[in-house]
């Protein structure tokens, strides 16, 4: 499949730009309060959780602003970490620009938590994902949880409030490129290329590096009963969360 011709890259300048301006509001409702939940037994004074692929640090933050953690916020893209610098700075999180493959600076067996969300979608390199996999496993200390989140592979073309993965009524197979429109809170949108995994893909990459097969969740919102009619994501899932332990 081939994606908008004026799709964004997910390290441009551009892409960074318009990333900062997001509307969020279904990640924060979707995502964020499960990363808090499925990491807060493992919370605790100084503990140390990974945010893998933290653009402009909204999950780092979160996660700092509890006071239960120590957050290194990774990213290979320099002006996403700008902005999150910029943007979110905490006495508790460090930005820190990463090839999307190592984390050899980190010892094994050293990191509490570790957190990935809305990454993989973006790689279209299965190695590069399995090597870094590998790598979350090897610093995890053992049974710490890892949370991955991502866009939903069963709700390709599905309009929802804030963006569209793929196009309606179009099947999508794994490796397939896919033009994902998000708005922003000016009321525009922005293209970005994703890559399209199933469910099974994901699960092979975790039990790949190691990890259990995951637990799978498909987080939506409830209908408020308005006249106009439900918003998809009250029926259906934009986001997966899965959660493994090392």
């Amino acid at each position: 499949m081939i994606a908008d011709e004026d799709a964004l890259g997910w390290e441009s300048t551009a892409a960074a730009d318009a990333y900062r301006g997001r509307d969020m509001r279904l990640a924060e409702a979707l995502i964020f309060p499960a990363v808090l939940e499925r990491l807060a037994g493992s919370s605790g004074p100084g503990r140390l959780a990974l945010d893998i692929g933290c653009g402009t640090g909204a999950v780092a933050a979160l996660l700092a602003g509890t006071g239960a953690w120590t957050v290194q916020g990774l990213d290979p893209s320099a002006d996403m970490l700008d902005i999150a610098r910029a943007d979110r700075p905490h006495p508790r999180v460090s930005y820190r620009l990463f090839d999307g493959r190592g984390l050899d600076w980190l010892a094994d067996a050293s990191v509490d938590a570790a957190v990935c969300c809305l990454v993989y979608c973006t790689d279209p390199d299965d190695d590069r994902l399995a090597g870094l996999t590998a790598e979350i496993r090897r610093v995890l200390r053992p049974g710490a949880p890892y949370v991955l989140a991502d866009l939903n592979p069963a709700a390709t073309g599905v309009a929802f409030s804030t963006l569209r993965n793929g196009e309606p009524d179009t099947v999508y197979g794994d490796g397939d490129t896919v033009a994902t429109r998000l708005r922003l809170r000016d009321g525009s949108t922005m293209t970005s290329t994703t890559y399209y995994r199933s469910l099974d893909r994901y699960r092979s990459l975790l039990t790949g590096a190691g990890f259990p097969s995951p637990d799978v969740d498909l987080p939506t919102l409830p209908a408020d009963g308005s006249a106009n009619g439900a918003p998809a994501e009250t029926g259906t899932a934009p986001y997966m969360i899965l959660t493994t332990h090392a």
